[in-house]
């Protein structure tokens, strides 16, 4: 097994089980078979607010820092270590029930979601053979008429979230996780799916229900033009 390597048992409704591997690289496989790409890797493009979006966040940033040109990548790598340090504890929560009372963002979702919901999984590996592709979906839990819901966590700027909201893209990587379970034959294949925007500063937590079947046809366009400008790239 090379390194950062990870492998998960999937249980199946056959009573059989997928065994599916990640690396760092973003690559899903199942046993020695071949990798494929991530569901972020093929959405990565897509995109609400866009280029100048983003342009107009960093040139903000850089002004605010007194011209330190430094200043928005390091605040964009702040933004993901605490939206994977928010991650790891709402998995502590649901796998263990530890509470990271130390994380405003993790007690803001636990107030708002986790205490509420009967969770059964999470960080759970899934894996397309029809289209290709794998991922991480974030959670699972019951609704109280027996339905399996798919969630994904996101963490937020509280003002950039006010202004810009979520992304359409959030929607084609959660219908793509669930569709990707569905083909498995998974024994946690979603009926509903959520997205819980949750912000940084523990202010608050929009929770978003997704149209899965509309979010698998965006993912489906995005899927076919990831791949073809990676093969004009390669031609």
């Amino acid at each position: 097994m090379s390194q950062g390597t990870e492998t998960q048992l999937h249980p199946l409704r056959d009573g059989t089980t997928l065994t599916i591997s990640r690396n760092g690289n973003h690559q899903y496989w199942l046993d020695d078979g071949v990798k494929v790409p991530s569901v972020t890797g093929l959405t990565g493009h897509i995109d609400s607010d866009g280029f100048g979006a983003g342009m107009g966040w960093a040139l903000k940033q850089v002004r605010e820092h007194d011209g330190d040109l430094e200043a928005p990548r390091r605040l964009n790598k702040e933004a993901i270590d605490s939206g994977t340090a928010l991650h790891d504890a709402i998995d502590q929560y649901i796998k263990e029930g530890t509470v990271a009372e130390g994380n405003p963002a993790f007690v803001a979702w636990m107030h708002e979601v986790g205490v509420q919901k009967e969770w059964v999984a999470a960080e759970q590996f899934v894996f397309s053979i029809l289209n290709g592709y794998g991922g991480t979906a974030d959670a699972f839990s019951l609704s109280p008429a027996g339905d399996s819901v798919i969630w994904d966590w996101k963490s937020k700027n509280a003002e950039s979230y006010s202004k810009y909201g979520g992304s359409i893209k959030d929607h084609a990587q959660l219908a793509a996780y669930a569709m990707a379970l569905r083909e498995m034959g998974s024994t946690i294949a979603p009926d509903v799916g959520y997205i819980a925007y949750i912000m940084r500063d523990g202010s608050g937590v929009d929770v978003v229900r997704v149209d899965l079947e509309q979010g698998w046809e965006v993912f489906k366009a995005s899927r076919t033009l990831s791949l073809l400008v990676k093969a004009g790239k390669e031609s």
